[in-house]
């Protein structure tokens, strides 16, 4: 599922004061899309479901209370459009890791979805001021977790008044032949899939020491060639090199400290599926997930309380032990570990999220030393 010149997302905003100068915002991630004057030709005629995504992280807001009034508005205009909206889903959540993508992929694919609309609220410094500006993006859904593929067409607006992009979505929606008749009024949002499919063990495995761990690097990505033309296309190879330049040094960060991760290991090319990973004799894959903590743990099927503003993350340093909170809301990487024939979840018996993929990594090999010992 996840092969080479497809791509894994690292993010919808790369490089906010790239895209400010050269006035163009890339939305899509790490991928070259066609951007055309058209949209999905299913448009007004297949399901279509809305990912939403905002650059200023608000960690004392819930997804829905941050975003509900901007959903609100853009439901009635596609429900005026006939455009079939069946969900809307926070991007942090889908592109979170690898497991949820395939998760949230799968459950389009159940549900027959055929186009994804990405809304971005992007807030950014430009000339020394505050600036907004509302990007709308669509193209068809490829069946796959990396939702896109290099080349595929895709349709774009961008304005600082978001019912202005709206209206220039609704206006290019007419030019196609309406065939969605029931479109619910109301907008449903989703923040979950079934992405863990064997047990929740808060704890790890006591025979790490007789099974081989995968551990996927960072990803390097192709570059297209030829690859589609266009300015957006030529900022995304920007970010593309300056995101491999800083991948092959976090690939040298993860091999130091995989040493000190007891049992055997490997690091390996982060494309390989399950299925490929347990054929080449691993027990085990490391994964990790980036996301709201609220978010990961709904994903990796914590016992949730909306309620809850904050999560206590254990740090180490020299030998000792403090206690950090962390709003609920606020963006964490947490790892954890997969069994691949099982596909049971690994988590520690303490919650070690934190606020980089280096320290949550530090976090996890200190708790499975401590707990091994036991």
């Amino acid at each position: 599922m996840f092969k080479k010149h497809i791509l894994l997302f690292l993010g919808f905003l790369v490089s906010l004061s790239a895209f400010a100068q050269d006035e163009e915002i890339n939305t899509a991630g790490l991928v070259f899309l066609n951007y055309t004057n058209n949209l999905p030709e299913t448009i007004r005629s297949g399901k279509t479901i809305v990912m939403v995504n905002t650059t200023k992280v608000l960690p004392d807001q819930s997804f829905g209370k941050s975003t509900e009034p901007m959903i609100e508005e853009a439901h009635k205009v596609f429900v005026e459009a006939g455009i079939d909206v069946v969900g809307y889903y926070n991007s942090k959540v889908v592109l979170a890791g690898r497991d949820s993508q395939y998760g949230f992929s799968e459950a389009w694919k159940k549900r027959e979805i055929e186009n994804i609309i990405l809304i971005t609220k992007a807030d950014f410094e430009q000339k020394k001021k505050e600036v907004t500006r509302f990007v709308i993006l669509a193209t068809t859904f490829n069946g796959q977790p990396s939702l896109f593929t290099n080349g595929q067409a895709a349709w774009k607006v961008q304005n600082k008044d978001f019912s202005k992009a709206l209206d220039k979505l609704a206006s290019a929606a007419n030019r196609y032949e309406k065939k969605n008749l029931l479109i619910n009024d109301a907008p449903e949002y989703f923040d979950d899939v079934k992405m863990v499919y064997g047990e929740h063990v808060e704890g790890y495995l006591t025979d790490l020491d007789f099974g081989k761990l995968a551990v996927p690097k960072f990803e390097i990505i192709d570059i297209p060639n030829p690859k589609p033309t266009g300015l957006i296309n030529n900022l995304v190879e920007k970010q593309t090199q300056e995101s491999n330049e800083l991948n092959e040094k976090n690939n040298q960060v993860l091999a130091e400290k995989m040493k000190g991760y007891d049992y055997e290991y490997e690091l390996v090319d982060p494309s390989l599926t399950d299925q490929e990973l347990g054929s080449q004799g691993f027990s085990y894959v490391l994964l990790r997930l980036n996301a709201p903590g609220i978010d990961i743990k709904r994903l990796l099927n914590y016992q949730v309380s909306d309620t809850q503003q904050s999560y206590t993350t254990q740090i180490f340093n020299s030998g000792k032990v403090t206690l950090r909170s962390i709003p609920a809301n606020g963006l964490v990487y947490k790892y954890y570990i997969k069994h691949l024939r099982s596909g049971n979840i690994y988590l520690g018996a303490k919650w070690d999220a934190d606020e980089t993929w280096s320290e949550a990594l530090d976090h996890m090999l200190y708790n499975i030393r401590e707990e091994m010992k036991k």
